[in-house]
């Protein structure tokens, strides 16, 4: 069993490792619990069983539909993929269900001190991988750098560019007016922007939809059908956010836009690590694990996402478009 309860991106993560599970272990069964919301990412195969909990409920409530649920079914090794206090009682509940129980390895202090700038900026391991080595020890075959991309693609791309503006922290989210020189360097394409709450679908109709050819994902579509999605597209834009993860597993190009996060902390765009757009050079940076920005690292933030121009960020695209 997986339990990974968490913001959407760290669990688009998970995937590349479950895929190999299931390619390498003919016989194994996964069962994964997570946010209902992430039920669609994971109803790809029938030998994993998805357990879909309301984070809203509390834990003896979460605890009691998992125990329903895999009700007759004995458990090798519960792996706590998230490492915070509420998976860390279930797995302590699910104690006498499984014969072991294993703790991915986040690596917090090394990331902290790398913030604090107590030590020099170096390149961990990706959270995948951290996944991958967690899950190893009962399954020595799974091999981070033999992941693969979830989505391939057969014949010709649509004439399109998907773009994600928005992120669950605004430092990490690049100037909105910016948009407006890409769409018009690349006015021979369409857009598609992917917005979802009513903020953003909001501010996406006022800033972008005047453009004749730029329209708005439906507010409707399961994680899948944004894959699908994106897989038509040539080239994806986005933030460090969900959405950059998601797009990272198909087989479009993903240009990412960093700024107060890092690259080299571990979650990095999977497979598309050429088409990264940040300051190199800015000494400040990271100042920030996920975006959250406390106030003396303010300023770094703000100096680390205006410094992007709109043509740095175009010829990146162009990049990705070529090759």
């Amino acid at each position: 069993m997986l339990i990974r309860f968490s913001a959407l991106g760290d669990v688009i993560l998970l995937r590349p490792t479950v895929d190999s599970l299931l390619e390498l272990y003919s016989n194994v069964t996964i069962w994964i619990v997570s946010n209902k919301k992430n039920h669609s990412l994971f109803n790809h195969h029938e030998r994993v069983k998805f357990i879909g909990v309301d984070l809203g409920n509390n834990i003896f409530k979460i605890f009691k539909q998992i125990k329903q649920q895999t009700s007759g079914v004995s458990l090798d090794v519960v792996y706590d993929l998230h490492d915070v206090i509420r998976s860390k009682i279930i797995r302590l509940l699910l104690v006498n269900k499984t014969q072991k129980t294993r703790v991915f390895y986040k690596n917090r202090s090394l990331k902290k001190q790398i913030i604090d700038k107590k030590i020099k900026l170096t390149q961990l391991k990706h959270s995948s991988e951290r996944y991958a080595d967690c899950i190893k020890n009962d399954f020595p075959k799974i091999d981070f750098s033999s992941f693969k991309k979830v989505l391939k693609f057969k014949g010709k791309k649509k004439n399109t560019i998907g773009i994600a503006p928005f992120t669950a922290h605004e430092s990490k989210q690049w100037e909105l007016t910016n948009y407006s020189y890409i769409f018009k360097k690349y006015n021979t394409y369409n857009f598609i922007i992917f917005a979802f709450g009513k903020k953003e679908r909001l501010t996406t109709e006022k800033l972008f939809l005047k453009f004749k050819n730029v329209e708005i994902i439906s507010n409707k579509s399961e994680i899948t059908d944004q894959m699908e999605l994106i897989n038509e597209c040539k080239v994806f834009l986005s933030m460090d956010s969900a959405n950059m993860h998601l797009a990272s597993l198909t087989s479009t190009a993903v240009v990412s836009i960093w700024g107060p996060t890092h690259p080299f902390l571990g979650f990095g765009p999977l497979f598309n690590e050429k088409h990264i757009v940040q300051l190199n050079k800015l000494s400040c940076r990271p100042c920030s694990v996920y975006g959250k920005i406390k106030n003396k690292h303010k300023e770094c933030a703000k100096k680390s996402m205006d410094g992007i121009s709109p043509k740095m960020v175009a010829g990146k695209i162009e990049f990705a478009l070529k090759n």
